[in-house]
């Protein structure tokens, strides 16, 4: 059975990634102004991360709508697939999921479409996407590799880290899950970021700097995975290269790392964690 990958947005994988890997995206929206634009394909990512310490009013996001679902679907079945296994953005975080399933019965007759909810976003959903592409190239099905992915998904942990609080707590995705976070947003400090499946995106704290943050990391990072399983990094940046190189390298003398893939971050996730932000995954890897 041919079967195409289909996905959102929100797992940040780079569009040319999905390009490459054949795995259709529904693009999440950005309204700036009083113009809305696509955010892979009519975005200058570079211009609009370097706006956001400024821009006033401070963009807003919104969901692709179901045309653009029916579009992708209609062109796997023009490009001949027998089905699409869709893995969706956490309902926690977006209804986008909700749409696509939607969309999805006016294809019932046409293509065989699973609407899997990864329960995960952003770095977390890039990386079971990227495993659930290796698991399609080696000839896995659609029911082995949701089987998989229900046990890997649970493995997959991701920390990230802002320069500032100036974005942080914008757009709401960010929850204060602290006290710590609280006072932070107050001060000059380091917000560390942490995303899990049950919360969704939650401020853990922040320090004072990024050694000192670094320290609380690698900390949470050993208490949250394990010792004796090899990770694949996934590594994502708002502009801000030195550091997420400073993190991988903090990472690697406490785990061990397979693969470690760069990424640029996406402008939807750059707005919710602002400029000079990084966001560090670890999955376990596909050779495990």
């Amino acid at each position: 059975m041919k079967t195409k990958l289909m996905t959102d947005a929100s797992c940040l994988l780079p569009l040319e990634i999905m390009k490459k890997e054949n795995i259709a995206v529904l693009e999440s929206l950005l309204l700036i102004g009083d113009k809305e634009y696509r955010e892979l394909t009519e975005i200058n990512r570079e211009e609009f991360i370097n706006s956001l310490p400024t821009i006033e009013p401070y963009p807003t996001t919104s969901q692709a709508g179901a045309q653009d679902a029916l579009d992708l679907y209609q062109k796997a079945v023009d490009e001949g697939y027998d089905e699409i296994l869709y893995l969706g953005v956490t309902p926690s975080l977006s209804s986008q999921m909700n749409i696509a399933r939607l969309a999805a019965k006016r294809f019932k007759d046409k293509i065989k479409i699973t609407v899997y909810s990864t329960e995960l976003a952003c770095g977390s959903q890039g990386a079971l996407v990227n495993y659930a592409s290796h698991l399609l190239k080696s000839g896995k099905s659609s029911e082995e590799i949701i089987s998989i992915l229900d046990t890997v998904k649970e493995k997959i942990y991701t920390l990230g880290i802002a320069v500032n609080m100036t974005a942080v707590f914008k757009t709401g995705r960010v929850k204060r899950g602290s006290a710590k976070g609280i006072i932070a947003s107050l001060l000059k400090m380091k917000p560390i970021i942490e995303f899990n499946i049950k919360d969704g995106f939650i401020g853990i704290g922040a320090e004072t700097s990024f050694k000192s943050a670094f320290k609380t990391m690698i900390k949470e990072i050993e208490e949250k995975t394990e010792p004796d399983i090899t990770y694949d990094l996934f590594l994502a940046d708002a502009l801000n290269s030195e550091l997420m190189n400073m993190y991988a390298d903090e990472i690697k003398k406490i785990r061990k790392i397979g693969k470690v893939h760069l990424w640029e971050m996406t402008p939807v996730m750059a707005l919710s964690s602002g400029k000079g932000a990084v966001i560090a995954t670890l999955c376990p890897s596909i050779t495990e």
